[in-house]
């Protein structure tokens, strides 16, 4: 069963639908990036984004739909009970993340990313993470099941897949990439202020000259 749980294409959701936003400028070993979060809207319920709206199955776990940080793939996978969220049930509506124990959800460890470089477009880092979760109902005939209350939707493992370009690439990116970047820039400001200087120049030329015609 996990190694059918490995197999989830989840990633082609996440990474080519959802419209990743801009979240900040950071600063990667001297090379400036431009880091893309996976949002919570993602995860969100179908009241919160109607895109999600086939992730609802059922009303009763859901809550009629209004529960939200986790997404029912069960029928992606023959009915099994799996649902997918972000680590610790990060952005995840209290009820699902309540009843479990050990867990604290922080952006820092637990969310996705990628850090682009905004003029190659190159990835220099990033960060998939992936919780797996499995629906555990009541059942009279199981011993450690008979005497649950209500349906839980509990962690069974998290993935955490990380890349960062090595410090050796980040010298030799920041010399033949971003120290001529910022070359060209300063060569655009030069030329751009010697075409200032010359048009000013022009003009105090051509008013010298009107004004001796006058005379």
């Amino acid at each position: 069963m996990f190694s059918e749980l490995f197999q989830i294409n989840i990633w082609q959701f996440l990474f080519y639908i959802i419209v990743w936003p801009l979240n900040a400028e950071v600063n990667l070993k001297g090379i400036p990036v431009y880091r893309f979060v996976l949002p919570s809207v993602a995860f969100a319920s179908p009241l919160q984004n109607p895109d999600n709206h086939c992730f609802c199955t059922e009303k009763v776990i859901s809550k009629n739909c209004t529960s939200y940080g986790v997404l029912d793939i069960g029928k992606c996978k023959e009915g099994k009970p799996v649902y997918i969220s972000l680590p610790h049930f990060l952005h995840a509506s209290p009820d699902i993340g309540e009843p479990i124990e050990g867990l604290s959800p922080n952006e820092e460890e637990h969310s996705t990313y990628l850090d682009v470089e905004p003029i190659t477009g190159f990835t220099l880092r990033f960060a998939k993470r992936l919780q797996i979760n499995l629906l555990v109902k009541p059942a009279k005939k199981i011993d450690v099941l008979k005497n649950l209350k209500r349906n839980y939707i509990v962690p069974v493992l998290w993935l955490n897949e990380t890349g960062t370009i090595g410090d050796d690439k980040a010298e030799k990116f920041r010399k033949q990439v971003t120290g001529k970047i910022n070359l060209l820039g300063l060569v655009e400001i030069i030329l751009l202020s010697v075409g200032v200087v010359m048009f000013v120049a022009f003009m105090i030329s051509y008013c010298a000259c009107r004004s001796k015609k006058v005379k």
